[in-house]
């Protein structure tokens, strides 16, 4: 790796670990605050009414729709950037490098899904569920491998955004697939007319964002009039922004860099803050005991505790038998072993689909204690393997 690579995956990481900090104190305050005399406030802050006009065309949504349906389209277009610099410049260039965190989070997406399926086979509305245990929160597993640096080698913080950003796309792709309604035609046709432009600017090279980001606020709009979630556009988007400039053709003047350089404070410090504040009440006065041992909350658990550190280790284990990869460099199977545990944390992700799976207050309170009771276990169950890992004589 070029030092110009590593400087930028290490500030990538110190990132990813403030934005893990924050997304733990914005869920306690949203719980905190859920459960105070300030819950009357919280809610009319939570459907506080917003209303944009474009011509004939008005929008009129609470602040929590618009910023799951529409900041977080900003979330999924900074992953897409990630990807797309790790694919054609980074980590995934080479396919030896690519096969282990791929095979591994296909494993730790498919295991999950079909434990989570097991557990409520027999109701359909709580299968609507079974995509919720797929991806893993990055930001939350490099917050505590942060507090392992002598332990554990850089290999392993790559291994995690590599993991986690194929099985973040991985949701995307179900997300698409299996969570969108009745489509409408005309909007629909403007999307794809959309595509077509970004497609040709693409091709003709121009780096100009502001052209690019124009599109797609069109592509945002046409794709949540047509019925499909406008998150999607952010994946959308972000596969055409040009990782070189034309007129210089190197990295220097990248705009894929640039855009990725004006995301990432912004999703850090801003957009998954305050997704986890407004998604993150549990009113404990609507909470029964059943609700923690419901088939929605231990699918979940089971999915993400069990089925994720299953699903990455038994694929893993395989590939490596098979000779198709091999451990990352300074990496021992037990540092393997307590960061697979760790992938079960999926907070962001996890509530992001469990909100679209489910409309029922009872099913979403227990959808959220599955996610948030999952993700501590897997937490205190990797940091005590961790814990026993031999000091590295260097964190390289």
């Amino acid at each position: 790796m070029s030092i110009h690579s590593k400087r930028r995956i290490l500030s990538f990481i110190r990132l990813e670990i403030v934005s893990g900090l924050l997304l733990l104190v914005s869920l306690l305050l949203a719980i905190a605050v859920s459960n105070s005399n300030l819950y009357d406030e919280y809610q009319a802050l939570v459907q506080l009414p917003i209303g944009i006009r474009f011509g004939d065309l008005y929008l009129d949504k609470p602040l929590i729709k618009w910023v799951n349906d529409g900041l977080m389209a900003l979330f999924f277009l900074l992953l897409t950037l990630e990807a797309k610099f790790h694919c054609l410049e980074g980590e995934f260039k080479s396919r030896a490098a690519f096969a282990l965190p791929f095979l591994a989070a296909c494993g730790g997406a498919i295991i999950p899904s079909l434990i989570y399926y097991l557990i409520n086979s027999t109701d359909s509305n709580f299968i609507k569920g079974w995509a919720i245990p797929i991806a893993t929160d990055t930001a939350f597993v490099l917050g505590i491998l942060a507090f392992f640096s002598n332990k554990i080698p850089l290999s392993a913080r790559l291994f995690v955004v590599a993991l986690s950003i194929i099985d973040d796309f991985i949701a995307v792709l179900v997300l698409a697939v299996f969570y969108t309604n009745t489509l409408h035609f005309m909007p629909l046709l403007v999307a794809f007319i959309c595509l077509l432009i970004l497609g040709l600017l693409h091709a003709m090279r121009i780096s100009n964002l502001s052209l690019y980001l124009l599109f797609g606020t069109v592509l945002w709009l046409a794709l949540v009039e047509a019925g499909i979630h406008g998150t999607i556009a952010g994946v959308l988007l972000g596969s055409f922004i040009p990782l070189y400039n034309s007129k210089y053709g190197d990295k220097n003047a990248s705009p894929l860099k640039r855009l990725e350089s004006y995301l990432h404070p912004l999703v850090t410090f801003v957009i998954l803050p305050l997704f986890a504040f407004l998604n993150g009440e549990i009113n404990f006065q609507e909470l029964a005991v059943k609700d923690f041992f419901s088939p929605i909350s231990l699918g979940i658990i089971g999915g993400l505790f069990v089925g994720k550190q299953l699903g990455i280790m038994v694929s893993s284990y395989i590939a490596i038998r098979l000779n198709i990869c091999q451990l990352p460099h300074n990496m021992s199977w037990r540092i393997y072993y307590g960061t697979s545990i760790l992938c079960g944390i999926g907070f962001t992700f996890s509530i992001f689909i469990g909100l679209l799976s489910f409309e029922k207050i009872a099913y979403i309170n227990q959808m959220k204690l599955g996610v948030i009771g999952a993700s501590f276990l897997s937490a205190f169950a990797g940091l005590m393997i961790l814990r026993g890992a031999p000091n590295l004589s260097h964190n390289k």
